[in-house]
């Protein structure tokens, strides 16, 4: 039997692809790990889906659209104030999700992690070359300018998460030997194959008020800070050293113990 599984799917809710490799992730690794496939529900919304039949709600910044029947596992909130549902919480992405959980009067166990932490071990990078110094993971609003900005330079990788192949784009991030992301699961994913990585704005287009970066930065013990703006094109050497004057690569170890936390917490 198929899991039913909310994520934010571009081409489920506006009838469009390529998919967003952050949300699509959600798919991916529910389907790696429990060894089926997946059928996509929306929470407040279910129809044909049997509404008392439980779901699961996994990677992205939307705890706020969980109902009664779903099971969140690593979900975060998109800004400090969301109106989130009683739900069954297993997971969630870090303290400042669980933190405005218990402020809403229910309860979450203090077990953190995106699961997208958990992607190297489904999926072994180990053979893909690092062909880049420095790769740029731009959020899919910053594409098209950040594109624009490096399309005569073929030293550095600008990578488009808009995607429908997880595995493709996974192993262009692991290409590059160091990241600068707007998009956090750029971040996460570059952590999680213990590629130094961090977190910069092209614009401020991005919904929420980025309380999901400092609820990610608090789970893996990084401290949070706010990020460069970067309003035109920077040299290789440039974005490097941007890099290297941030905290940019959690403990292997922190990493570990969330991933198997988020392993014993999987809703079976």
């Amino acid at each position: 039997m198929k899991t039913g599984l909310f994520w934010w799917s571009s081409r489920e809710l506006y009838g469009k692809g390529p998919e967003n490799y952050g949300d699509l992730l959600s798919k991916y690794l529910v389907e790696k790990i429990s060894g089926g496939e997946t059928v996509w529900v929306q929470p407040k919304k279910i129809k044909w889906y049997h509404s008392k039949k439980q779901h699961i709600v996994a990677i992205g910044s939307i705890i706020a659209h969980v109902s009664k029947h779903s099971r969140v596992w690593g979900s975060g909130i998109i800004s400090k104030n969301d109106k989130v549902a009683q739900a069954e919480f297993l997971a969630v992405r870090g303290p400042e999700t669980r933190k405005r959980i218990l402020e809403l009067g229910y309860t979450c166990p203090e077990v953190y992690g995106d699961p997208g932490i958990l992607l190297p071990k489904f999926l072994d990078t180990a053979s893909v070359d690092k062909k880049y110094k420095i790769g740029i993971i731009p959020h899919y609003v910053d594409f098209e300018l950040v594109s624009e900005w490096y399309k005569e330079d073929t030293s550095t990788k600008v990578i488009n998460l808009r995607t429908d192949n997880i595995e493709a784009t996974t192993g262009e991030i692991c290409s590059c030997e160091q990241i600068v992301s707007s998009s956090l699961h750029g971040v996460i994913i570059s952590h999680a194959y213990q590629i130094p990585a961090i977190w910069v704005q092209f614009s401020d287009k991005l919904h929420g008020d980025n309380i999901k970066f400092k609820d990610y930065f608090d789970s893996v013990k990084l401290h949070s800070y706010q990020p460069k703006f970067v309003d035109q094109k920077l040299s290789k050497e440039a974005l490097i050293s941007l890099v290297n004057d941030y905290n940019n690569l959690p403990l292997e170890k922190t990493i570990e113990a969330l991933q198997e936390g988020l392993m014993k917490s999987f809703p079976q």
